[in-house]
């Protein structure tokens, strides 16, 4: 009988868990993984955002200039979204229109043309959208987009002259 309550004694020890070294190695992981993480840039365009809320080009081409005197020699390329469609301006020099066609503007067109110019002026990088006020945000995008996909990366975004 004394045998049954000494295996009933050894089956009923209870087991301790040592968590101590557990949780110094959980203590010295954590701050390395926060120190070693990487901080994802969430912008992808470069944008120079008008300083004043209703410029124009005329102000947007003067503001830039001010800014950098090398780009005074450089002739500005506009992109002006309307509700009618697209137009492009070199300096003084309307390029191209681009209508809108039904209710939808014509993207590719507009990639087409941005490629035409950027080969005929490589040293172009900068472009300036006019956006008129009721423009959806989403074509606003898409244009930018496009500009970026033909090799204009700094973007410069103004309100059109109402």
């Amino acid at each position: 009988m004394s045998q049954l309550i000494d295996r009933k004694r050894k089956t009923n020890k209870t087991l301790e868990l040592y968590l101590t070294p557990v949780l110094n190695i959980f203590l010295n992981i954590i701050p390395l993984l926060l120190v070693t993480t990487v901080f994802v840039q969430t912008s992808v365009i470069n944008l120079s955002l008008p300083s004043q809320p209703a410029a124009g080009s005329a102000s947007a081409q003067a503001h830039q200039a001010e800014k950098s005197p090398e780009r005074k020699r450089e002739q500005f390329l506009i992109l002006s979204i309307s509700a009618k469609g697209f137009y492009l301006i070199l300096g003084d020099k309307l390029l191209k229109i681009i209508p809108k066609g039904g209710n939808n503007y014509d993207f590719d067109k507009l990639e087409a043309i941005l490629r035409k110019v950027k080969k005929a002026f490589p040293e172009q990088e900068s472009i300036i959208i006019e956006s008129e006020d009721d423009i959806i945000y989403d074509h606003l995008i898409h244009t930018m987009d496009r500009c970026r996909a033909c090799g204009l990366v700094d973007i410069i975004l103004s309100a059109s002259k109402s």
